[in-house]
């Protein structure tokens, strides 16, 4: 009997189904829809149930397929996104920025990451970090209406980094 049950399981691991097995079958657009899918669960059902525990845990299932999409296809933007909102709606500020600096740098041209980043950084206290974002993009900018609203949003950031409190040693 026991070899019986050892040899089913050496077939279903051998077969990819066995732990982790099923991620590993997933195509990486499947991996962040189901991403989406857990993220959608935690944020648009769970937390206005104000169900924390199973929030919790779709957030972690959320980052889990973000995260093994972007270890199949890092050059892909898309999870880096996902993953840097996900993380982002928890106030996991400094993991949201990293998941928005890498997204940047496979794509430059996405206007509205610079804004996700600008907010992560803005919303986890380095303000000058986020000036600097906003800035390089206002530099790349051409719309005289875009960089105006950008404008807006630097002095914003600006003020509120003047008013944020003092840590110890100065530092903000």
């Amino acid at each position: 009997m026991n070899r019986i049950l050892i040899f089913i399981v050496v077939v279903l691991v051998g077969l990819g189904l066995g732990m982790g097995g099923i991620a590993g079958a997933l195509t990486v657009e499947e991996l962040d829809a189901s991403g989406l899918d857990h993220f959608g669960k935690a944020f648009y059902e769970a937390t206005p149930q104000k169900d924390q525990e199973k929030a919790t845990t779709e957030y972690g299932l959320a980052e889990e397929a973000f995260q093994e999409a972007i270890r199949i296809q890092p050059d892909w933007v898309e999870p880096y996104l996902h993953l840097g909102r996900t993380y982002f709606v928890q106030k996991k500020y400094p993991l949201a920025a990293e998941a928005y600096r890498t997204a940047l740098t496979i794509a430059p041209e996405r206007k509205e990451v610079y804004l996700q980043l600008a907010s992560a950084l803005e919303m986890g206290g380095d303000y000058a970090g986020a000036v600097g974002v906003l800035q390089n993009l206002r530099a790349q900018e051409t719309d005289a209406q875009a960089i105006s609203i950008l404008d807006d949003f630097i002095a914003r950031i600006q003020a509120r980094g003047q008013a944020a409190p003092k840590a110890p040693g100065g530092a903000k």
